[in-house]
């Protein structure tokens, strides 16, 4: 048994947690509680680490048996955080790299920061991030079927464009971010009103079928 505070970016994130991944988390003995990042009131905007790190102090300290996690748009990291310039000069060599080496850069870069800033608090044993590659509407995309009865949008369109990424949802990003598209395929889509319904209708098992890092994150969770 454990409990897990996931430290997310907003409103949808909490929800899709809540509502969600903890009732599918809890019939495994993981308690997962998601806060949001920063100060009350907080709504988008920048991820920074600092804003993070803080959040991150106190909720280790409640504990020696609380987990830490998060849940943050890749797209919308601050280019301070910890690992991106790493993957800023992959990406200015020339290098592609996969969503599971850019999570792996993040996770690890943000787990030693914290531990820098927090020696006694175990953090390489307690943290657990997670970052959405490349942002929370990805994950929408584990099932298209779905995801075009509902919105509605082109099925076929939606097939093409899974297709164009080898049918990973981690994958889109390279000239539009997910948000993005479905916004373009129906112009009425909110990710505060969508988002957590039809990740809901998905179901995490599908979700983790289709995102090898989103079951990754989930896995080292239950460990």
């Amino acid at each position: 048994m454990s409990d897990v505070y996931c430290i997310v970016e907003g409103y949808t994130e909490q929800t899709f947690m809540r509502d969600t991944l903890a009732p599918y988390l809890a019939e495994k003995a993981c308690f997962l509680h998601a806060r949001l990042i920063g100060t009350p009131g907080h709504k988008g905007g920048v991820v920074t680490f600092a804003r993070f790190a803080n959040d991150a102090r106190i909720l280790l300290k409640q504990s020696s048996y609380t987990m830490l996690s998060t849940m943050f748009d890749y797209f919308r990291l601050d280019a301070s955080w910890p690992g991106m310039k790493d993957i800023q000069l992959a990406h200015a060599s020339g290098r592609e790299l996969s969503p599971e080496e850019i999570e792996t850069i993040l996770s690890q870069a943000t787990k030693n920061a914290l531990h820098t800033l927090y020696p006694n608090l175990d953090v390489q044993r307690r943290c657990i991030p997670y970052f959405s590659m490349h942002e929370f509407e990805a994950l929408l995309f584990s099932d298209v079927r779905i995801l075009g009865d509902m919105l509605p949008l082109d099925g076929n369109k939606l097939c093409s464009i899974m297709a164009e990424y080898g049918g990973n949802p981690e994958k889109i990003n390279t000239n539009r971010a997910p948000s993005i598209i479905l916004i373009d395929m129906y112009n009425a889509y909110k990710k505060t009103i969508h988002g957590c319904t039809i990740a809901d209708s998905i179901g995490i098992p599908r979700i983790r079928e289709q995102c090898s890092c989103f079951e990754t994150w989930l896995a080292s969770l239950l460990e």
